[in-house]
């Protein structure tokens, strides 16, 4: 179906591909409704997705595997935590961490993942206790600085 989103333009998404978060995100309750968009780029180290609301089409995030900054990055949560979304195999689940984006650099908050449970198509977004210094991590782009610079074309999709 077509998703006339006021960041991207009119995009191509799959509506069996809308994720449900039924406590919507943190900052956002009211959202509940999100898709992920994958962006194709050469002079990134990680792979980089976009959330993006499907409610609101001016709401949207970046998102990446935290397993690309932390290779052991792992989830303590109690079941509890995760009950309204029914995990029961935790190879059903996906998890991201929202970055921002400064000055040409990337930041992620390992403190605070969404995770996914691909089975059902519903999402949660955690808040764990950890060292501060998790708050805010830099990422380290690739770049050619051997190549001239020149503008880079992304393209966005859905999984």
């Amino acid at each position: 179906m077509q998703f006339n989103s006021k960041i991207f333009g009119q995009i191509e998404i799959n509506p069996d591909e809308v994720f449900f978060f039924p406590s919507g995100l943190i900052g956002f309750p009211e959202e509940k409704k999100f898709f992920l968009l994958k962006v194709v780029s050469d002079n990134l180290s990680f792979p980089l997705e976009i959330l993006h609301s499907f409610e609101n089409p001016n709401l949207a995030f970046f998102v990446t595997d935290p397993s690309f900054i932390v290779h052991n990055y792992s989830i303590l949560s109690s079941p509890e935590e995760v009950k309204d979304i029914e995990v029961q195999d935790v190879a059903d689940v996906a998890v991201r961490v929202i970055l921002r984006c400064e000055n040409g650099k990337f930041f992620a908050n390992l403190l605070a993942p969404i995770i996914i449970n691909a089975r059902n198509k519903k999402g949660k977004h955690l808040i764990l206790e950890g060292p501060e210094e998790l708050l805010d991590v830099e990422l380290l782009l690739k770049r050619d600085e051997s190549s001239p610079k020149k503008s880079q074309e992304h393209i966005y999709h859905n999984k």
